[in-house]
């Protein structure tokens, strides 16, 4: 059974095309998950981290990725198609029967899988080593800063004595 595209529509065989498309569109949804996956991952980082927040920004960063994923595997689905002509050479170059699967896109879905593991594989790193739980999140570093700011040097050094009053077992 050849799985590809042009070799169904010059039979008419409007079914075998539906299911080869169908094929093609599972490969998009693997793809698709692969992305929320390291989405979730990139969240419950930045939530390890104390600097977890939705953005506009943030939000239109992966919407940017997911299009690009899909350009990419609108392109590897574009190849499959066109590639899948060269089926009807196979009798006489043995080689063209390659094309009979969709190679291109099963390539493209291969790429966005290996990014997004990478990806998740770097998140899932992020917050659980011992300098990451040191680090003051920068949100946190800015509050502090203008507390700082607003108390002034006088009440500062008051707040920083009772402290170590406090650790010494002074108090």
């Amino acid at each position: 059974m050849n799985l590809l595209f042009i070799p169904s529509l010059l039979t008419g065989d409007i079914k075998g095309f539906l299911f080869k498309l169908a094929i093609v569109l599972l490969l998009w949804l693997i793809a698709f998950a692969a992305s929320l996956v390291d989405l979730k991952a990139g969240i419950d980082a930045s939530k390890r981290q104390g600097n977890f927040k939705t953005t506009s920004s943030g939000l239109r960063q992966t919407l940017k990725k997911c299009g690009q994923y899909f350009a990419l595997l609108t392109v590897a689905f574009l190849f499959d198609f066109v590639f899948s002509y060269l089926t009807l050479l196979s009798g006489t170059i043995s080689f063209l029967n390659i094309f009979s699967i969709p190679l291109f896109s099963i390539i493209g879905v291969g790429i966005v899988i290996l990014i997004e593991w990478i990806s998740v594989k770097e998140n899932l790193a992020k917050g659980r080593s011992e300098d990451d739980k040191a680090a003051i999140p920068k949100e946190k570093l800015n509050l502090a800063l203008e507390l700082v700011s607003v108390l002034g040097d006088d009440k500062m050094k008051a707040i920083a004595e009772i402290i170590k009053s406090k650790e010494n077992g002074k108090l």
